[in-house]
This record gives structure tokens, sequence and C-alpha cells, in this order.
């Protein structure tokens, strides 16, 4: 679990140039226990903070918290409008907590006179599904949510198909399927990414990896806990990566299933 003291180490080192701060990765951020006081900390800090959240533990305390925080965005992952197609993906997920926390918090912030968190309603579209793509357009304004965002999905090993591949919807996919039945990438590989130069990761521990496409943390630049940002980012190991990228990113392991 990330450690208050490592967090605000990072903080004050970046401060000075970090604008857009994302308090999460891999994992539901209101597991940790002091989650919305780290928020609170970087917007003290004037830096914009977003996360991300299942929406299952919106309790009336951590409301009113969020709110006090002065988080900027709050995303709600919601990939399903039935119970039956949302635990499909949202594995022991119950979708009337997710509701009703969205509902609780947006009803709260307006009593209130906040305007943040913007709340944005995620729904990852899947073959599963895809066929809810307009119940769930007709509940994000039902829930009057500030914006709804239809997502593509990421598959491991795409080629040879997957149920999570859209198929009535190939404009929600990131792959097409070829004549002989198996799947490509929709968008060809360019050697470049804006990604290297606009931001980095830091996981629980303080290592800092390339991008949040890097999920098991296996291109490790350096950590926070022994070296100074600035000294990983202009680091010769970091400008070999975005060499490599530069010249031939499909022998990047965690780039070759992405198009940013």
């Amino acid at each position: 679990m990330l450690e208050e003291k490592l967090f605000k180490t990072a903080i004050d080192q970046m401060k000075g140039h970090l604008s857009y701060l994302h308090l999460y990765f891999q994992g539901e951020p209101y597991l940790h226990p002091e989650f919305l006081e780290l928020v609170k900390y970087a917007d003290s800090r004037k830096i914009f903070t977003a996360t991300s959240t299942n929406a299952h533990y919106l309790t009336p305390e951590n409301i009113q918290k969020t709110v006090e925080s002065g988080l900027k965005q709050l995303i709600v992952s919601m990939d399903g409008t039935t119970q039956e197609i949302y635990q499909n993906y949202r594995i022991g997920g119950k979708l009337t907590k997710v509701t009703e926390g969205i509902q609780n918090l947006i009803a709260y912030r307006n009593e209130t006179g906040n305007k943040f968190p913007q709340v944005i309603l995620q729904f990852l579209v899947t073959g599963v599904n895809e066929h809810q793509i307009p119940e769930i357009k007709k509940l994000a304004e039902e829930l009057k949510v500030d914006e709804l965002q239809l997502k593509t999905t990421q598959i491991y090993d795409y080629q040879n198909g997957s149920p999570l591949i859209p198929v009535n919807n190939l404009k929600y996919s990131r792959y097409l399927p070829n004549p002989d039945g198996t799947w490509k990438l929709k968008k060809s590989l360019q050697n470049k990414c804006w990604r290297m130069w606009q931001g980095a990761v830091m996981t629980w521990d303080g290592r800092i990896v390339p991008c949040c496409f890097d999920k098991d943390a296996k291109y490790v630049m350096g950590s926070l806990k022994t070296e100074k940002m600035v000294a990983i980012w202009n680091k010769p190991l970091y400008n070999t990566f975005r060499k490599q990228l530069l010249q031939d990113r499909s022998q990047i392991n965690i780039c070759q299933n992405c198009t940013e």
C-alpha cells in the first residue's frame, strides 16, 4: 500500500511542474484508508486530481470526504446496465450499489454548492454488453452524470478473437476481423508516443514505469525511494527506452497491443 510519506515526497518534488495527477493504477483507490487525505494534499499544491473507482465504497462518509478533498474528476466504471451483464466483467460487483453511490454523490455535491468532482460514467464496450449502449446512454441521463465515456477494450492474444471484442459496433473495437477469421489491430503501430514525454506512472512502492500499459511494472526506470524524479526522467535507461520506441516500437512488449 502506498505510504503517505512517499506520496508527499513525490508531490513535493514535482509540484512545480506536475499539473495532472491520476490517482489510480490497477486497483481500487478507495481501499486505501488515507486515500482522500492524499487527494487533499495534492489539491493543496494546486494539482488537478482525478481517480477511477468501481463506486462500491461511496458511503455517506466517503462522499462527504470526496467532495471536501478537492478531487476534480471521478471516473466510475459501469460495464453493464443489468446485474447479469455487469457482473460478467465486474465479478462480485453490485450494480445497485454503483447507481446509488453515483446518485448520492451528485446529490450531495449539488446540495453543498460544489462543482467538483465532475462525475464521468465509463462504459467499457465489449462483445457481451455492446447491445446495452442505448441503455447506458439513457441511464447516464437519468443519473445526471457530467459525462459518459464509451471506451474500447484492450484484449491480450486478440489474434484468435475473444468474446470481449465487439462485433456489431466495430467503432468501439481496437481490432478488426481478417477474412480468415483471425483479428488484427485496427490502427497500425507507429514509432511515436506522446506518453513518453507527457508523464509517467509511480507504483505503490515508488517504482517509476513509462506508462499505464506497463501493468506488471516490467520496465522500471527507477525508484522514488532512492532517486529524485528529475534524475529518473533524464537517466540513460529512460532515454534508451524512448529511442527504442521511436526506432521500432514493435520490439517493446507493452507497446505491441497499444495504438496510442
